[in-house]
């Protein structure tokens, strides 16, 4: 078969290899000048194992970790020290039912209180085995891999997937781009920081509510900080993102140092539940769009949806960790002669 992915992110770049092993033609379209440019980049790196979702427990991710893992062992960066923290006030779930879920479903945590947290701000801490992925060396396997596979990348290259002919099959894989019904589109800055020693290779992620997840950025000597509010610039819901024209040229770069950026109101958030964030240097932002499903605040749910129709397969991408199984998946059905 002749098949083409548009979309050069991890989902789109894991589902052209996953083709190209099965021996199908590929051709890979991404509009940048590089894979991985845009929310891949952009987002905080976890191999998330489902402790950041405790009010929607079918989304538990461990087995799907371990499968990126397999796929992309050299970009896995393991010994961080990785912290959950339910907040005291404000929190959406208590510190018992924290526990609870994690037991209920099997997650693996240890109660701690680290020096970085403050005290009186956190109900329970919980240090937790998860690990972070490595960008960098993300894209060279990647780009290894497709070039092996013979699989043919377009680069700068912004196509529209329904009008692209030739092809037996046609992927799209653009983070909610061209989906067949409205999804909350949002405008999202991450902000990269250096802070002192005490920080280094250790995560803090305080739910589960309006507030906070400070990353280790793999390979690199800063952190990544999201606030769930301030992190937030713009947001539309329906079939296309609005990004605001004075953010539009912000959007997949970065890191970028921006007069527009609200890391001093992350910050201040931050300091509600960590000590020790006295001496920090502002690095640049990250902003990209982030498409999710609307309505679902009350179980932040964040799936990875897949919908075929006719010769066209759209992906709707959640957490990295889904992108091996979202690939296999997507062959599956362009396979299936009986569906």
């Amino acid at each position: 078969m002749k098949v083409a992915v548009v979309g050069g992110g991890i989902f789109g770049a894991t589902t052209a290899a996953i083709f190209a092993r099965a021996g199908h033609l590929v051709d890979l379209y991404e509009k940048h000048d590089n894979l991985l440019h845009g929310a891949t980049r952009a987002n905080q790196g976890r191999l998330h194992h489902g402790y950041h979702y405790p009010r929607s427990p079918a989304l538990n991710l461990s087995e799907h970790a371990a499968s990126f893992s397999e796929m992309y062992p050299e970009a896995v960066v393991a010994g961080t020290q990785n912290y959950y923290c339910i907040a005291a006030a404000d929190s959406k779930v208590s510190a018992p039912d924290y526990l609870d879920f994690c037991d209920r479903n099997g997650l693996s945590y240890e109660t701690t209180k680290p020096e970085q947290v403050h005290g009186d701000a956190i109900d329970v801490c919980v240090r937790v085995p998860e690990a972070f992925i490595d960008v960098v060396a993300l894209r060279e396997l990647v780009l290894r891999e497709l070039a092996q596979r013979n699989v043919t990348i377009h680069f700068g290259s912004e196509v529209d997937s329904r009008k692209l002919d030739g092809y037996d099959w046609i992927v799209n894989a653009t983070y909610g781009r061209d989906w067949h019904s409205p999804l909350r589109y949002e405008v999202c800055e991450t902000a990269v920081i250096a802070l002192d020693q005490s920080f280094a290779k250790k995560s803090f992620v305080v739910m589960d509510g309006p507030f906070i997840s400070l990353d280790p950025i793999a390979g690199q000597d800063c952190h990544m900080l999201y606030d769930v509010v301030h992190s937030v610039h713009a947001h539309n819901v329906g079939l296309v993102p609005e990004i605001p024209t004075h953010l539009a040229a912000l959007v997949d770069r970065g890191p970028v140092a921006t007069p527009l950026t609200r890391v001093a109101d992350m910050l201040r958030t931050a300091r509600r539940f960590l000590d020790n964030l006295t001496d920090v240097e502002y690095r640049g932002s990250y902003f990209t769009v982030r498409a999710v499903l609307p309505n679902v605040e009350g179980t932040d749910e964040r799936p990875t949806l897949i919908r075929r129709d006719g010769s066209h397969i759209s992906i709707l991408s959640g957490k990295v960790d889904m992108a091996p199984w979202a690939a296999a998946r997507t062959l599956e059905l362009a396979t299936d002669t009986t569906a």
